[in-house]
């Protein structure tokens, strides 16, 4: 009688088995770190591509009006405010003559509400202002806003309500360096991403 062997069929100990888990949650655990390093880097790189373009824009607003100006209301060179107002001479919106809103202006600053070519000259005319200050009222998120004058309406010391021109903001400090130098920070943050800009902005008009 011819006697067969069974066949060895190949397959996995329960120990195989365990280690194959084993490495396999070793593998999911370090893709697992690695997937949410990358959302974290994506996340804070997405912060800061909102931030960036936000403190540029305001800074850069108030830089403009600074440099316009022939008035620095605030702050005293003696300290650092929150506060920043200087009369304004760069807006051009409306048409001086009916006070009416124009795309393009008439080629002449809003503040020189005579058009006479001359701005705070004098004559009993109130200097107009524009005012930028940081509200604090929600202390999530710190809010740049800014007051300007109401050129449409033909009593000068009517203002238009605030606009918000900067969210997130943590720190806005004003120091006046000289007469007709301010020093400006703008720092925004959202989340873990924090935004920093600094710069000093002249006063064309002021000595």
């Amino acid at each position: 009688m011819e006697v067969h062997n069974p066949v060895n069929k190949a397959g996995f100990t329960l120990v195989e088995l365990l280690i194959a888990i084993a490495l396999m949650a070793l593998i999911v655990g370090t893709l697992d770190q690695v997937a949410a390093r990358v959302l974290s880097t994506y996340s804070a790189v997405q912060e800061s591509q909102e931030l960036v373009p936000q403190a540029r824009y305001a800074l850069e607003r108030m830089v403009t009006f600074v440099q316009e100006s022939d008035y620095i209301k605030t702050p005293d060179t003696t300290s650092s405010t929150k506060e920043l107002t200087v009369s304004e001479r760069f807006s051009d919106q409306y048409t001086n003559a009916s006070r009416v809103y124009a795309v393009a202006g008439d080629g002449l600053p809003d503040a020189d509400t005579n058009s006479d070519g001359l701005i705070n000259d004098g004559g009993g005319v109130p200097v107009e202002l524009i005012t930028f200050r940081l509200d604090e009222t929600d202390a999530t998120n710190g809010r740049l806003m800014e007051k300007m004058p109401d050129y449409s309406s033909i009593t000068l010391s009517d203002t238009k309500a605030e606009v918000i021109i900067g969210e997130h903001v943590t720190e806005f400090s004003c120091k006046r360096l000289s007469a007709g130098i301010v020093e400006i920070t703008l720092t925004l943050q959202k989340g873990t991403k924090a935004v920093t800009l600094r710069t000093t902005a002249k006063a064309r008009w002021v000595d």
